[in-house]
């Protein structure tokens, strides 16, 4: 599960071998944003209420695309995967370490579409996506944040992460490491700048946390049921579920989409 969730491109020979059996291959798509080229695929009929799915660090799309055959969202969804900035196909120029940064990233994905999106952010694409819900709430119907790592206080000191920025060891460790301590290292700061805009999200929550997770603190789910009292928030918790849910407990996060939009 580890290794899963590290930054990879997919080839599209691996990509065809992968979806052989889907009755709606992924499509890859390119697009501009802050100044770069960045990467995205997409899967499902355009009329159907779309999906896009957000990686941790490190991460890339394809840490979702078990979802993307998924018969029983395909029949219901348009579901989208992207890679952020320093990661998989948009690795390009590294990563963006301010969250707003990371929001408008995933905006032209979100004008693009014919209705409001539904979001689901795992790992650090928690924070990612309330930022967007913050600053561009008319494209987003619903948040699914899994495994997410939001509260600034509960974010665990990052010290070790100072030498692998400032020092030769950086250029020892793969790109996509690098572009992850890069946006993991101001994280606790940059959660303190979303504190006074949680106000700003106006669409359902739901929170997937697992009890067992050792990377995200767990008390995170109650953390955004406080910071959100005025719209809907539902917790999905499992006792025994660690951080890698998307590949653990996969299960849990179509539940959680579902119940996003009831």
């Amino acid at each position: 599960m580890v290794s899963a969730c590290f930054s990879s491109r997919m080839s599209d020979a691996e990509m065809k071998k992968y979806f052989a059996q889907s009755a709606y291959p992924p499509q890859r798509h390119y697009y501009e944003a802050l100044g770069r080229q960045l990467h995205y695929v997409e899967a499902g009929a355009s009329s159907k209420q779309p999906v896009l799915f957000v990686h941790g660090s490190p991460g890339s799309w394809d840490n979702f695309k078990s979802f993307l055959k998924d018969t029983f969202l395909l029949a219901h969804y348009r579901l989208m995967s992207v890679d952020r900035p320093g990661f998989g196909d948009s690795k390009e120029e590294g990563a963006e370490d301010e969250l707003k940064n990371q929001a408008a990233a995933l905006l032209p994905i979100l004008k693009q579409q014919k209705q409001p999106v539904v979001l689901v952010g795992h790992s650090y694409g928690g924070p990612v996506i309330v930022q967007a819900a913050i600053n561009y709430p008319e494209y987003i119907r619903a948040l699914v944040i899994v495994a997410g790592s939001v509260s600034p206080t509960l974010e665990p000191a990052n010290w070790y992460r100072y030498p692998l920025k400032y020092t030769p060891l950086r250029w020892a460790i793969p790109s996509f490491f690098r572009s992850s301590n890069d946006e993991l290292l101001p994280l606790k700061k940059e959660l303190e700048k979303m504190l006074p805009y949680w106000n700003k999200v106006k669409c359902p929550v739901v929170v997937v946390q697992g009890g067992k997770d050792v990377l995200v603190a767990p008390e995170n789910a109650q953390f955004v049921k406080q910071q959100l009292p005025h719209v809907k928030v539902t917790t999905i918790w499992k006792n025994n579920m660690n951080h890698f849910v998307p590949w653990s407990d996969p299960d849990l996060i179509i539940e959680g989409i579902k119940m996003s939009l009831e």
